[in-house]
């Protein structure tokens, strides 16, 4: 005889945890849940995803690695290289062997003195250019064959925490109870709703409002230029990389699908940004999306002419302003995640890697829950200051790109400074985790959950936070009329020279260097630095990434 109570005749059997979102967080955290012989449960409403243009798998790539190791799920590194999501996964993804800056002047073609280009060293595999529909639903795929349930087509309805559990209610009139909930859905968080977390207005500096969609017969840079080739000659072919075209308060970032091997005018990422400060979007109330976008190539020769006969491939997504806040992202029995946490800015994707650094996070303590029955808020009050702090900091950098626009020189200048901390702060996390593959520990990736400076792209040095303290007021006092861009950038480049971390050999010492590449010879000059003369908090992490650049990555 059925005893059931027919009020909870939609309820299933109690999880463990209860994932609210199908994206790349919601969808890899539940795999390595599930993987882990936890209960989990996906709730997925197959919304697109609020930016759907391919995302930048720089440092992406690496958190994949160390999941799939601390956690023994091995299917996750196959997200880690484009060989491997080519054979295994997918063929639309992108390959990163270049990041391209090119800098555009209203009613003139570009002027190949005004353009930056940063090539990883030779030998190093290329980063991954995500699409994201097909990786997420990859992931979601990964999650169920780990034993994970995953309801797809279902709108959450409501999400009540409380002192044993939590309820979650769905539109087809089920119910799901679990020990802990994770919300990674986004700006229409149920949860944030619920509990009323949102910050009105956000907390963040940048102002930003984006363009996005997916577009075929965009030209080749290359081919736009051809009349001048000699003058865009480049260490590598344009297409084999992303393209940042920028100008005074906007940038446009186009990221292929299909450079590989050979690049074609396939499938590309396009995305518009704008701050939405100095072009509201109420100023173009009367326009679609697709034409404000044409209005806006239209009014630079290059770049009319490299989309004159693209097509978008699906509707345009279009924001009013990117940013937004909550008040906490932890409480008992729930957290925030990815895009439900907050979001900044698109620029070189940094929100993807934020996501995947807070799923390692919290993964690891949401373990340790289960096996205990410690839900509560103290346990993971790490994972509210480490998510809280890196939107901060990435605050701050959007902040400083965008300031950045008004001049080409400053443009340079700030780029610089944050190649210094990219080509520095992955070393520590190579470190890791080559000492979890080593020893099997996960004690120093347990480290860099509470280094100083966290959330910033080369945490836990000083020095480097210093530089990137300076810079940020800088380009702030320019941002409010009180600077020069000219003078600011100048008084970025000499800082830049005079820090006693920033080796010769990197070559960030010339204002006028079009072209910034990692060679054999530069990996020479900085081991021999390394021991003649490096700080002694540098050199061990430039010895580190050295062996990995000679291993291949």
């Amino acid at each position: 005889m059925n005893t059931r109570d027919p009020e909870h005749a939609h309820e299933q059997a109690p999880r463990d945890v209860a994932i609210l979102g199908g994206g790349i967080a919601a969808a890899t955290l539940a795999t390595v849940l599930a993987a882990n012989q936890v209960r989990v449960t996906v709730v997925d409403e197959a919304e697109p995803p609020r930016f759907p243009q391919g995302e930048m798998g720089v440092h992406a790539a690496g958190l994949f690695r160390i999941l799939a190791e601390r956690y023994q799920v091995p299917e996750l590194a196959r997200l880690s290289t484009v060989k491997d999501i080519h054979e295994h996964i997918t063929r639309t993804v992108g390959a990163e062997h270049c990041h391209s800056f090119v800098y555009h002047r209203e009613g003139r073609p570009q002027d190949p003195s005004e353009l930056l280009q940063v090539c990883p060293p030779k030998g190093a595999p290329p980063e991954p250019h995500f699409y994201r529909a097909d990786i997420d639903a990859h992931l979601l795929r990964a999650a169920e064959n780990r034993g994970a349930d995953v309801r797809r087509g279902v709108k959450v309805t409501g999400a009540v925490p409380g002192p044993a559990d939590v309820l979650v209610s769905l539109s087809d009139g089920g119910r799901i109870r679990a020990r802990y909930l994770v919300d990674a859905t986004g700006p229409d968080s149920p949860l944030v709703a619920a509990l009323g977390l949102r910050e009105e207005p956000a907390r963040f500096t940048t102002v930003s409002r984006t363009l996005t969609t997916h577009m075929t017969g965009v030209r080749p840079f290359a081919d736009v230029v051809a009349d001048r080739a000699a003058a865009y000659k480049a260490p590598m072919p344009w297409a084999r990389g992303s393209m940042h075209h920028l100008t005074d308060g906007a940038y446009l970032a186009v990221l292929p699908f299909d450079n590989h091997p050979v690049p074609a005018a396939g499938v590309v990422s396009v995305g518009l940004t704008l701050d939405a400060r100095r072009f509201p979007a109420e100023d173009f109330a009367g326009l679609s999306a697709e034409e404000e976008f044409r209005a806006f190539v239209a009014r630079f020769p290059t770049l009319a002419a490299q989309f004159e006969d693209a097509v978008a491939e699906h509707g345009w997504l279009s924001t009013e302003r990117n940013q937004y806040a909550v008040s906490r992202t932890v409480g008992d029995r729930w957290c925030l995640v990815a895009d439900a946490a907050g979001y900044v800015d698109p620029f070189i994707s940094r929100g993807l890697g934020i996501a995947l650094e807070t799923v390692n996070v919290l993964a690891r303590r949401l373990l340790d829950a289960v096996a205990d029955g410690d839900f509560s808020t103290e346990r993971f009050a790490l994972v509210d200051d480490f998510t809280r702090g890196h939107l901060d900091a990435n605050d701050e950098l959007a902040a400083m790109a965008h300031a950045s626009l008004r001049d080409p020189a400053l443009v340079k200048a700030v780029l610089f400074v944050f190649e210094v901390g990219f080509r520095f702060g992955g070393f520590p996390l190579l470190t890791a985790y080559s000492e979890l593959r080593s020893t099997g520990s996960d004690a120093a990736l347990r480290a860099l959950e509470t280094v100083p400076y966290r959330g910033h792209i080369f945490a836990g040095h000083e020095g480097y936070h210093l530089l990137f303290a300076a810079t940020g007021a800088t380009c702030a006092a320019v941002a409010a009329g009180e600077l020069d861009p000219r003078t600011a950038s100048e008084r970025i480049f000499r800082s830049v020279r005079e820090a006693e971390f920033v080796p010769a050999a990197f070559k960030l010492n010339d204002p006028t260097a079009r072209f910034l590449q990692i060679t054999p010879v530069t990996l020479l000059r900085l081991a021999l630095w390394t021991v003649r003369g490096a700080p002694k908090d540098i050199a061990p992490l430039i010895r580190t990434g050295i062996k990995t650049v000679l291993r291949g990555g």
